[in-house]
């Protein structure tokens, strides 16, 4: 009877060590593909608010694929190696066969493989914000708010006497003449600070400028995207490697421990 479970949990390890190498190979050779040319072709993000709305679906449903494989991959790790590491707990000495420690080991191998070539590329993915349509009642909007920020300075014209200052009188030449007039003042020319920082008047934007700009930025951000999903990609092509050796091992040693020993 023992010997009948150790056989269905060494069944099950290797059937969901086959389900990890299946998800992995699947996403590498199909599911990132198909992003990728969805993302470069289909879902071209332009000015139009309906191709905007297109690519901010799409930028949801790669997030949501991010979340799916990062919790299918971890619960198949898990699941894998405690089942090849009790089916070797609990098998007779002479069953204990060290294929079961290299398949224990494949599935948090190609985890970490995962992690270590993935997880900061997804992270940028997952940090994506949404696209959001630009138009001239935002701009004006922006404007009128930094109007109301900034505040004219005041200039304080000051006109100074010079009899008030010096308290008596000067002697003042007269250009034309070239005679000095004692007790004589002249008024002093008012003084006006000159506005040192004066604005200039910003011309608000045309909605062809503003569609030019968004579409740069747009296909600006879908580069980013692409690049980062190729990355992902190759990672996901080493971490297949990774599972399917391990699997290879647990069907090779499964198969030598029941019908060659």
């Amino acid at each position: 009877m023992a010997g009948t479970c150790i056989t269905t949990i060494k069944f099950l390890g290797v059937g969901s060590l086959g389900l990890l190498t299946s998800s992995i190979v699947y996403q590498s050779i199909t599911n990132l593909p198909n992003l990728i040319q969805q993302f470069n072709c289909q879902f071209q993000p332009s000015a139009s608010t309906s191709a905007i709305e297109l690519f901010n679906q799409q930028l949801s449903k790669l997030k949501t694929f991010i979340f799916g494989n990062r919790l299918i991959n971890g619960g198949l790790t898990v699941l894998s190696t405690a089942l090849f590491t009790l089916a070797f707990k609990y098998s007779p000495v002479y069953e204990k066969h060290p294929y079961l420690i290299y398949s224990a080991l494949g599935a948090p191998l190609t985890l970490i493989v995962l992690y270590f070539k993935n997880w900061n590329y997804e992270a940028t993915l997952l940090s994506k914000k949404p696209v959001e349509l630009k138009t001239n009642e935002s701009k004006e909007k922006v404007n009128h708010n930094e109007e109301e920020d900034e505040e004219e300075p005041e200039i304080i014209s000051k006109v100074t006497s010079a009899d008030s200052l010096l308290g008596r009188s000067y002697v003042h030449l007269s250009d034309e003449s070239g005679i000095s007039t004692p007790n004589s003042s002249q008024p002093a020319t008012p003084k006006v600070q000159p506005k040192d920082d004066e604005q200039q008047p910003v011309e608000d934007k045309t909605q062809e400028e503003l569609e030019v700009e968004q579409e740069v930025e747009n296909i600006l951000v879908k580069k980013e995207i692409v690049q980062e999903l190729k990355k992902v990609e190759s990672g996901y092509i080493v971490g297949s490697y990774v599972s399917g050796t391990s699997l290879l091992i647990a069907i090779v040693g499964l198969f030598g421990d029941y019908y060659l020993l």
